[in-house]
């Protein structure tokens, strides 16, 4: 059998054997690996990029509300005097302006005394109960009332999940 193939011949066989076995070793197989994760990256990335295309136009839309103008003044308005006649309304016209805001009135009480006292104004003692934006909104309506002169005293208190907010407030009467 050694007539067939050769000592030298069959060195020269293992020695690129090895040397083919080393390459694979050292050269294919970390490079494959490397791949490997490069490719799971990749998928990764593919995934964020999907998820920012349909972002996308969420995010125009954010832009665009946010280039609208906002107005940061409130609109007065012309001032008339409340008739005296209407002093019974004044807790209807405060319960229709919670209910717009989305806070509830627990109290609008005219306080008779100051009629006479100040003159051609009264006092009204208010309370209200909301969240803060509807407590907000219904400061926003009541200064748009035309016979609104002023708040004097504005408390606010927590309770329980609202905020309850307690106001004195000058209507000009005729």
């Amino acid at each position: 059998m050694r007539d067939i193939i050769p000592v030298r011949n069959m060195v020269y066989l293992v020695v690129c054997v090895v040397t083919i076995t080393v390459f694979i070793l050292l050269v294919v197989h970390p490079s494959h690996r490397s791949l490997s994760r490069l490719d799971k990256e990749s998928a990764g990335i593919k995934q964020s990029i999907d998820k920012q295309k349909k972002l996308l136009p969420l995010y125009y839309q954010l832009i665009e509300k946010s280039r609208m103008a906002v107005s940061y003044k409130l609109p007065l308005p012309e001032t008339e005097k409340l008739p005296e006649d209407n002093i019974g309304l004044i807790p209807s016209i405060f319960k229709e302006i919670a209910s717009k805001s989305g806070a509830d009135i627990i109290s609008a009480n005219p306080d008779l005394r100051t009629l006479s006292g100040k003159a051609g104004s009264l006092l009204i003692n208010t309370t209200a109960r909301g969240d803060l934006p509807c407590l907000r909104n219904f400061l926003i309506e009541i200064g748009k009332l035309p016979y609104l002169t002023g708040i004097e005293e504005l408390q606010s208190e927590q309770q329980a999940t609202d905020k309850e907010l307690k106001m004195k407030i000058w209507l000009e009467m005729e």
